[in-house]
């Protein structure tokens, strides 16, 4: 997988979601910061599924705990980032649903879909990390 800027638009792109700002930084929680949040200690999925599973229904699954969250806002626009070398660095995307989005496409070199959502306002995250047995499905109120 590629590094960086190019590998994290790459891969964004490839789950059909829009691109809309490269570095939409935002002030509010980092990427780093979001990423300790998500795998913080007693940290409670509000859904898992196997790691193994089809993984037909997992973005409607996901959409349905970010549009609760307020993480997707009215015209499916929020801030993204996934798991790839140099992503921190990049900071969020902001990104627009379409109708051809699947956030299952958002995999790691390892196959496993590892990525976090942050509402514009940056209130709250909603993501999906690979854990021991299943993928999670992560949604938080983080501090502004």
């Amino acid at each position: 997988m590629s590094a960086g800027e190019d590998g994290l638009l790459g891969l964004i792109r490839g789950s059909g979601l829009v691109v809309e700002a490269v570095r939409g930084d935002v002030p509010g929680l980092s990427v780093d910061a979001a990423w300790r949040a998500v795998a913080g200690f007693g940290v409670e999925p509000v859904a898992v599924f196997p790691l193994e599973a089809d993984r037909a229904g997992v973005h409607r699954l996901w959409l349905e705990h970010a549009r609760q969250a307020d993480v997707v806002d009215d015209e499916g626009v929020f801030l993204v980032t996934a798991v790839v070398t140099g992503s921190a660095e990049v900071g969020w995307v902001r990104v627009r649903l379409t109708g051809g989005a699947d956030v299952s496409r958002l995999v790691d070199d390892q196959g496993r879909i590892e990525f976090i959502a942050r509402s514009r306002s940056g209130h709250r995250i909603c993501g999906i990390t690979a854990e021991e047995y299943g993928h999670w499905v992560v949604s938080l109120d983080v501090p502004p």
